[in-house]
């Protein structure tokens, strides 16, 4: 189609008056309205109380990845006394 049809098309639609709604939309607009307000008034702790669970998994999770870091370097290196005992020795020895 070329722009002068569409253009004709357009003022024909503009003449037009636009068809009434079915019978009874009105009360079913204001049913879904009323089963599923929109919540803009969010606060922090509703936020925060939506995203715990997913929160605490993944607290969950890094503390696991942490104990497991920690189990492997305590099997893999020095104790804490063996450490602190190296360090005293350095120290005293650049002394």
């Amino acid at each position: 189609m070329n722009n002068q049809k569409l253009d004709q098309l357009f003022r024909a639609l503009k003449r037009e008056t636009p068809p009434a709604p079915p019978e009874g939309f009105d009360l079913l607009v204001t049913q879904q309205i009323r089963r599923n307000p929109a919540r803009t008034d969010l606060t922090i702790s509703d936020l925060l109380s939506r995203w715990r669970p997913r929160l605490a998994l993944a607290a969950v999770a890094v503390i696991a990845v942490c104990l497991a870091g920690e189990f492997v370097y305590s099997t893999n290196g020095p104790s804490l006394s063996e450490s602190a005992a190296q360090l005293s020795i350095q120290e005293f020895a650049e002394n």
